[in-house]
């Protein structure tokens, strides 16, 4: 004859600990915060991360190229450094490498051409916003750091709003 094992509760649920608990409910917020990347993006917002992607561009390349005039200067010129400096468009001598550091550096400086930048990205942005192919690189970046941003911020403050809730929900009474 069968005789089940009485000790073995076949219908109940498994008990689930306060801890669980919460670190279910921060994880849940977290996933429902993770959300914010799709919020609309603000447009000066983007201009002014459109503007410092551009300037960390400009800063690189002025880094690149201070690097390839040591390497003229040496005649150690390594061919890494002259596609680099073919793709800008720069000859391979010392004068024309200084004038192209002279302009990049004076396109992140020169408050009338920062100021035209920050229009042109003003003035396209419901553009950029409506079809993203219409971006270029810098404003790409810009809007993938935005929502980006967007996303791990929403993560958290949705992490630390589901773990305060369920602290309140599991405390004893």
């Amino acid at each position: 004859m069968f005789n089940p094992d009485v000790s073995v509760n076949y219908g109940g649920y498994a008990s689930v600990s306060p801890r669980s608990k919460r670190i279910g409910a921060t994880v849940l917020g977290g996933l429902l915060g993770m959300t914010c990347y799709y919020l609309p993006v603000n447009k000066d917002l983007f201009v002014g991360t459109a503007f410092s992607v551009a300037r960390k561009n400009a800063e690189k390349n002025i880094k690149a190229l201070e690097i390839a005039a040591d390497e003229i200067s040496k005649n150690k010129l390594t061919n890494e450094n002259k596609i680099f400096l073919a793709q800008i468009g720069v000859s391979e001598n010392l004068q024309a490498i200084a004038q192209k550091c002279r302009e990049l550096k004076e396109s992140i400086t020169d408050k009338d051409k920062v100021i035209a930048l920050k229009k042109d990205y003003a003035a396209n942005f419901k553009q950029y916003v409506k079809d993203e192919s219409l971006m270029d690189t810098v404003t790409s970046k810009a809007m993938s750091t935005l929502r980006w941003n967007g996303f791990k911020w929403g993560m958290a403050i949705g992490g630390l709003l589901g773990a305060a809730l369920s602290l309140l929900a599991t405390r004893d009474n």
